[in-house]
């Protein structure tokens, strides 16, 4: 610096520099010029330490007074004259600039999505009058739709993704005359979906079938097969509602809309609508994302190689912590993510067209939590101490692998039945079984605390199940069943469904011969016995009237007096004490559903709870719910659930006229339902919602407050009650832990990947704590999680500050290489250095978080290596300033530090970098029946001709889904020729829809000087350490 700036005696300047801007000039010639004489030097050396003292050159040299060296003078003189004076030094001076933390921030999160900011644009126009953050939204699906053929939109609860979807919909078959297929669950299908199309006039291009519609048209036995199987061929787009239900590959409807969306000979784009993509594990994500990015290495050039890998190392840095901010970099690419909290902060005062076709100010209304305690009566107590101990097993599930290790008490349950492997004589514990009876006892505990009516159900279908497996072991056979983490939840109805399907399953039956009978035989006959007992025990507390039950009726009663009150922003009496009962048992919601008409029956004229006669609606179940159960309240079969939901909220969830009043009649002020009517119905006429069991799941409640927790609700508080028992809370949850903590080690121990299904994704709220109300509150304001899962948070920021301040963006642009700050971040634990890095030509940015000591030295692991991550949302959170006040912080020891830190960043990217040229990072890690499958084809398959046994033996290095993998095996065992198993290869492929996944180029080769900074933090993180 002080070299450029530099003067001679009489002030001149000793440097002067000039840029060509007419073209590309490559030329390098160093010329000598005295009073004597004039040499030149040209050749390959650059300007630089490397260039001129290290680095193997070529240089071509000329004396003095020759005509080469007066040519070389020549032409330099004719470029000088041609160039303009430019400013080296303040190029090189900005670097050392004291640039503020948020200037630096912004740089890197143009880097990111600069190139995206024009789906912000404040003036589209839409086909359905979107408000402007969901016209950001669309712009940003058609984009992802264009590059990958589908997207992801996984906004909260309550923000409108139906109309996201409806928006892509409508351009695709109003505007461009093609056909759209909507996927949807039954119950959405009739109360949503059909009156949202009709409203806005859909064309006829437009289809919708439930699952269980797609899945029965696509059985060959279906009069309609046909028809359909033609049908599904010709349509451009499909958008499937609630997609994570399809979560579980393996099962049955999964498989059939994977055949729709793989049917015809052109590919479909894929609109996959969830507000919670992940569930039971972080693999819930893969398969939603395989039904439209079907090439495991799509995202190789952004450091991902294998999605699946990158997906399984995302989970094994803390599998009880199932929160997809690991796969910032994946989500980022396939998803639309946003929260209220984003839309509260970045679309204040926004419009938005409301229900009746007029435009409303976006606004939530403040979630209110509280909590119902209830009494247990003796009957009760003495079932939850039964039912604690018999479920507790004190055994580990992995150390205690055989029958000889096993714990033998008459009062407790040892699930033989569900762990059988346990007893073979070679003791080859099967890792499934394992799952399911932690499962099993995680289930039957969360019945007992629902009611005895859901648990004497459930222990009443285990005896029926125990003794047909008893009868089947004395006939020589041994009944092993499916996987019950292939079901939804330990926490549903489908529980009782897999008890129910354990021994129907044909081909799971094993020769009685490989067991330790005797011993079997005699824990199973144990584990019947302790069952009927506490299925006695549960017929006990079901006598007569239950408090829980009763403190529900008080609460009822409660809602009604309140809502008899005048309210100030004028919400109709009858509003305010509509409520929504939530149980996840159909065996809960039906007694508890007759026991509140018959004390409403019983209310005298007059009462609060007299208000609610004739006006509590028939009860909403799941299709496990037969009807043979409904009792005497009658259960709401899937065509009748539409009207139930009209009757109960007709001003948010029923059809409107012309002029868009409701046409419904206002039927019903209270609504019991399973979790059914958790996801994708608007009730936000509702302020009420009471959660009756016990909210083992947090997320389970943000998806049940979210039905009325929405926009355009007329409340301005929405209020939620939970049940907590007064007494055995600790016992309870003492349990639930050890079960989970068990299932957590024995999948750790096995390989299975997967923990409770069901539990909070990453959200756990103490249930002890005297403050659980105001966690629940925190939760349920944000959602669970953030907008930042996707880079929306990111985006919309960066598009704010270059709106508020007009010169930003050229200010963050003129920011040279090599540019840095740091402060001092209240949010982060530990001190570090982020560095935005480009690398040879690519258009992506790599970003690297280097860990340092309170000496800001760089820190290393257990190996000895440098404590490097290459995640980006790490990155991001770590250089947030949040705002431009933040002051900056850097002292030069700090600085002097940062050149270090970035020689291992550097050569962190660089091995990253090198790793994916190498065309073997791309080949797909396919399971062992693929590669036999592949092996035979090349063996084989010569009868194909050349071309279609290389086509076929490339769609064999697809990495396929667990089920097509078993498949595939089982046709290799089946086939009796090698002819014969290549046909059942082939037809395998072209059943589950798998094509050969692309060719990937890899990466170029780069030097280490082409892995260039482009911007740096330094943030002291001054977070106390939890």
């Amino acid at each position: 610096m002080d070299w450029l700036r530099s003067v001679d005696a009489d002030g001149a300047p000793r440097v002067v520099v000039r840029r060509y801007t007419g073209g590309f000039l490559h030329g390098k010639a160093y010329l000598v010029e005295d009073s004597a004489t004039q040499a030149a030097i040209a050749g390959s050396s650059n300007m630089t330490f490397a260039g001129l003292a290290l680095n193997a050159e070529l240089n071509l040299g000329t004396g003095g007074g020759t005509p080469s060296a007066a040519k070389v003078h020549e032409w330099f003189e004719g470029f000088w004259a041609a160039s303009d004076p430019y400013d080296l030094a303040g190029l090189y001076g900005r670097l050392w600039d004291p640039h503020t933390p948020w200037m630096i921030y912004l740089r890197m999160l143009w880097e990111l999505y600069g190139a995206h900011l024009g789906e912000e644009s404040p003036h589209v126009k839409t086909g359905l009058s979107l408000t402007r953050f969901q016209a950001d939204g669309v712009a940003r699906m058609e984009r992802l739709l264009d590059e990958h053929g589908g997207v992801l939109v996984a906004d909260e609860v309550g923000l409108g993704k139906t109309y996201l979807a409806g928006e892509v919909i409508f351009r695709t078959a109003n505007l461009n005359r093609q056909r759209v297929l909507i996927v949807a669950p039954a119950a959405l299908k009739t109360s949503m979906w059909e009156p949202f199309l009709q409203a806005h006039d859909f064309s006829r291009w437009v289809k919708i079938y439930s699952y269980e519609e797609v899945r029965n048209r696509l059985d060959p036995g279906h009069p309609g097969h046909h028809s359909f199987a033609q049908e599904i061929e010709d349509y451009s787009l499909v958008v499937i509602d609630e997609a994570h239900n399809l979560r579980n590959s393996s099962a049955q409807r999964s498989d059939a809309v994977d055949r729709v969306i793989t049917a015809g000979s052109q590919p479909k784009q894929v609109v996959l609508l969830t507000a919670t993509p992940v569930n039971n594990s972080l693999a819930d994500l893969e398969t939603l994302i395989k039904y439209f990015i079907r090439d495991d290495a799509r995202f190789a050039t952004l450091g991902i190689p294998s999605i699946r890998q990158y997906i399984k190392d995302a989970q094994a840095i803390d599998p009880a912590n199932l929160t997809p901010e690991h796969l910032f970099d994946l989500m980022d690419q396939v998803a639309v993510r946003r929260t209220r909290k984003f839309v509260k902060e970045h679309y204040t005062n926004e419009m938005i067209i409301g229900p009746d076709g007029k435009p409303a100010t976006i606004k939530f209304p403040q979630p209110k939590v509280r909590r119902i305690d209830y009494d247990l009566n003796e009957a009760g107590l003495v079932l939850i101490d039964a039912m604690v101990y018999a479920l507790d097993d004190p055994t580990d599930p992995q150390a205690h692998t055989s029958w000889e290790d096993r714990s033998v008490d008459p009062n407790r349950l040892m699930l033989a039945r569900y762990m059988s492997s346990r007893y073979t004589l070679d003791q080859d514990l099967l890792e499934y079984q394992i799952t399911n009876a932690g499962l099993l006892r995680s289930g039957l505990l969360k019945r007992l605390e629902s009611s005895p009516d859901a648990l004497h159900t459930s222990l009443g279908r285990m005896v029926t199940s125990h003794e047909a497996f008893l009868a089947a072991l004395n006939k020589g056979w041994v009944l092993k069943g499916e996987a019950l983490s292939e079901w939804v939840s330990s926490e549903s109805d489908d529980l009782d469904s897999f008890v129910e399907a354990f021994d129907d399953e044909n081909e799971q039956v094993e020769p009685a011969s490989g067991y330790h009978l005797t011993e079997l035989e005699a824990d199973v006959r144990s584990d019947i016995s302790v069952l009927r007992r506490l299925r006695d025990l549960a017929a006990v507390a079901i006598e007569g009237t239950e408090p829980k039950v009763e403190e529900l009726i008080s609460e009822l009663t409660q809602l009604a007096e309140d809502a008899r009150r005048i309210d100030a922003r004028g919400v109709p009496h009858r509003d305010r004490r509509k409520v929504i009962v939530f149980s996840a048992f159909t065996d809960t919601i039906i007694p508890i559903h007759e026991a509140v008409v018959a004390a409403i029956g019983a209310a005298p004229a007059g009462s609060p709870l007299a208000d609610y006669k004739g006006r509590v609606a028939p009860p909403i179940m799941g299709a496990y719910a037969k009807v043979h159960e409904r009792g005497a309240s009658g259960g709401v079969d899937q065509g009748g659930r539409a009207a139930t939901i009209a009757g109960f909220a007709p001003k948010t969830a029923g059809p409107r006229g012309a002029q868009g009043e409701p046409t419904a009649r206002d039927e019903y002020d209270i609504l019991f339902t399973t979790d059914v009517l958790a996801e994708g119905v608007n009730l936000q006429q509702a302020g009420q919602m009471i959660n009756y069991d016990l909210p083992w799941n947090p997320m389970r409640i943000v998806q049940r407050h979210g039905r009325v927790d929405r926009i355009g609700s007329q409340h301005d508080y929405v209020n939620l009650g939970l049940f907590f028992p007064a007494e055995r809370l600790d016992d309870l949850l003492r349990l639930e832990e050890r079960l989970q903590r068990k299932l957590a080690i024995a999948d750790a121990a096995v390989g299975a990947g997967e923990v409770l299904p069901g539990r909070g994704p990453g959200h756990e709220v103490n249930l002890t704590d005297d403050h659980v109300t105001d966690e629940f509150e925190k939760l349920l304001d944000t959602g669970g999680s953030s907008a930042s899962l996707s880079g929306e948070e990111y985006r919309r920021r960066l598009y704010g500050a270059f709106t508020t301040d007009t010169t930003t963006k050229a200010d963050i642009l003129a920011l040279p290489y090599g540019s840095g700050s740091g402060f001092e971040n209240p949010a982060v634990h530990g001190n570090g250095y982020v560095f935005c890095i480009r690398i040879g030509d690519s258009d992506k940015p790599w970003f690297r978080y280097v860990a340092v000591d309170d000496d800001w030295a760089v820190t290393t692991n257990e190996n000895g290596e440098p404590r490097v991550s290459g995640d980006t949302l790490v990155s991001l959170r770590v250089a947030d300033p949040e705002t431009a006040a933040r002051p900056r912080w850097l002292t030069d020891h700090v600085y002097d530090r940062a050149f270090d830190a970035w020689e291992e960043a550097r050569s962190h990217a660089y091995t990253a970098w090198n790793e994916l040229t190498d065309p073997n990072a791309f080949q797909a890690e396919m399971p062992l029946s693929f590669r036999d499958a592949n092996q035979l084809v090349f063996r084989a398959g010569g009868y194909l001709g050349r071309d279609a046994q290389i086509a076929l033996a490339n769609r064999l290095r697809a990495v396929p889904s667990a089920k097509v993998a078993r498949q595939m095996r089982g046709a290799l065992n089946e086939g009796r020729t090698d002819e014969e198993r290549i046909k059942l290869v082939t037809e395998i492929l072209d059943e589950a829809g798998i094509t050969a996944p692309p060719p990937r180029q890899p990466l170029p080769e780069v030097e280490l000087h082409e892995v260039r900074l482009v911007t740096w933090m330094a943030v002291r993180g001054t977070r106390e350490a939890s």
